[in-house]
């Protein structure tokens, strides 16, 4: 156990799936997306040996990119924490990061001021 090559790579693997842990967790939690499942993935992946860990981390990466919702990530306009577009409330800070028009009662851009979907500018204050 004194070997520096083993602690060696006990430390890469453990580098290399924390990060991937913290990016998970970031990039689900942004898309209010199964983040506990996703997050605590990595650690699964810690007790295998060889190269299967490493192997086991690419096909998560893979299968997580391929499940994630599509679409970008913008800033919260309260906490300015990154939130899935589609979402109407910040999974974070739990305040609403669309407006709602009142006269077609469809969720708008917090910036905007006059709705695009029906031209009114009755929009919701907060």
């Amino acid at each position: 156990m004194t070997n520096p090559a083993f602690w060696f790579s006990w430390g890469i693997k453990l580098i290399v799936l924390g990060a991937m842990a913290v990016w998970l967790y970031r990039d689900a939690r942004s898309r209010d997306y199964h983040w506990l499942m996703w997050t605590v993935t990595p650690v699964f992946l810690f007790f295998f040996s060889g190269l299967g860990w490493l192997l086991g981390a690419i096909f998560v990466l893979l299968l997580y990119l391929g499940l994630r919702p599509r679409g970008s990530l913008n800033g919260c306009p309260h906490c300015k924490k990154r939130v899935h577009d589609e979402l109407a409330f910040c999974p974070f800070c739990r305040r609403s990061v669309k407006r709602e028009c009142l006269r077609c009662h469809r969720t708008v851009p917090w910036e905007a001021t006059v709705c695009p979907h029906c031209r009114s500018n009755a929009l919701t204050d907060s």
